[in-house]
């Protein structure tokens, strides 16, 4: 019977979700994916670039998803929290997603014939990115309401993401070419540490305690 009430929740979930940060995010992606070298080629540097920025962003945007006013209830209720908040998880990363595939393709159809752009390599970057956001978030909200909760996420996604730049070449792993350098050594590590977010943002989504 959960399930069945899951489905009932999708819909007024879908209202209740701040969609306003993604909506920004797509609009600046969307303008930044146009406007980079307008009518001419990507090159294949820009082209990481630009998915990485519309990465990460989307991450953070889709930290907003997680504030929800019902969080806080300690009285019974219903649906249990964690439910609540794991759809509100998939609503929102499954529109981040949707929307860092569109700007994938359009970014593909920029390159010239033949460049190496690997999909399964940046959509695990892009991956371990908003499961942090997320992960972040759902930790945010335990401790705070509202918008702020959210902003605490993606400061945290964004220092995260920023330390990260700051290695040494040896342990980038923000290779600045595809397929090139340490580019292997650097996705096996991102691989390995996918699942990581999404078991803290497992553990995060939990039933408060009463």
């Amino acid at each position: 019977m959960r399930w069945r009430t899951a489905v009932l929740l999708v819909r007024p979930l879908t209202r209740a979700v701040d969609w306003a940060p993604l909506a920004v995010v797509t609009a600046f992606a969307a303008a930044l994916l146009t406007l980079m070298n307008a009518g001419d080629p990507l090159g294949g540097a820009d082209a990481l670039l630009l998915m990485r920025i519309t990465g990460t962003l989307l991450g953070s945007a889709a930290a907003f998803a997680l504030v929800d006013a019902m969080s806080a209830d300690l009285g019974p209720a219903a649906v249990p929290r964690w439910v609540r908040q794991a759809l509100r998880c998939l609503l929102a990363g499954g529109a981040a997603v949707a929307v860092w595939f569109v700007a994938f393709a359009h970014v593909l159809s920029r390159l010239p014939e033949g460049a190496l752009f690997p999909v399964g390599d940046l959509m695990v970057e892009m991956g371990v990115c908003l499961g942090i956001g997320l992960a972040s978030a759902a930790t945010a909200v335990r401790y705070a309401t509202g918008r702020q909760a959210a902003m605490a996420a993606v400061v945290v996604q964004l220092a995260l993401v920023l330390a990260t730049i700051l290695l040494p070449d040896q342990l980038r792993l923000w290779p600045p070419t595809c397929g090139f350098g340490f580019w292997d050594q650097a996705h096996a590590f991102w691989l390995g540490m996918l699942p990581v977010p999404y078991v803290w943002l497992a553990l995060a989504c939990r039933d408060l305690r009463r």
